[in-house]
């Protein structure tokens, strides 16, 4: 396995783990403390058997509707990346610096300035960031301009 799907991975279990921490979040609160049960009973919190039974189908369903769009959020972010790492291999090194195109995805000044301003202002050109704030820069081109700033690679890769 080469270093850039390593990374690719990495990025892609650390954004699926963000995903599920951010649907914890969002999840309502038990206003109610847990009491000690024993065993076989079920608490109802006031509600007859069929109410509970009706709650519990309405909050699996939401629960399974949460987990799909999750899975296509986390489907599609790992195609962009993976995309954007075949477009590394032909474009050159991640501390490339070679001018007026720096950084391994071969970003110019106008391109970094528009989805990696910061880090132009703070770090400098794209060879001096990491490989992971490269690869958001490039997702974010690509959300909102497709593989168009890279013609012939994304045409080698396959991406078009």
């Amino acid at each position: 396995m080469t270093c850039s799907r390593r990374y690719a991975a990495l990025l892609v279990l650390v954004l699926a783990l963000a995903a599920c921490v951010a649907a914890w979040g969002a999840r309502t609160p038990d206003p109610q403390p847990d009491r000690e049960l024993g065993f076989g009973q079920v608490r109802f919190r006031g509600l007859g058997p069929e109410k509970w039974a009706r709650r519990y189908r309405q909050e699996r369903r939401s629960a399974t509707a949460l987990r799909a769009a999750l899975t296509l959020r986390v489907d599609r972010l790992a195609g962009i990346i993976s995309g954007l790492l075949c477009i590394h291999q032909y474009e050159g090194s991640w501390t490339d610096t070679g001018a007026p195109y720096y950084g391994g995805l071969q970003m110019d000044i106008s391109f970094q300035r528009a989805y990696g301003g910061r880090l132009l202002q703070s770090r400098g050109t794209a060879n001096h960031w990491t490989v992971g704030e490269q690869l958001a820069a490039g997702v974010a081109g690509y959300l909102e301009r497709g593989w168009q700033p890279w013609p012939n690679t994304s045409r080698r890769c396959g991406l078009r």
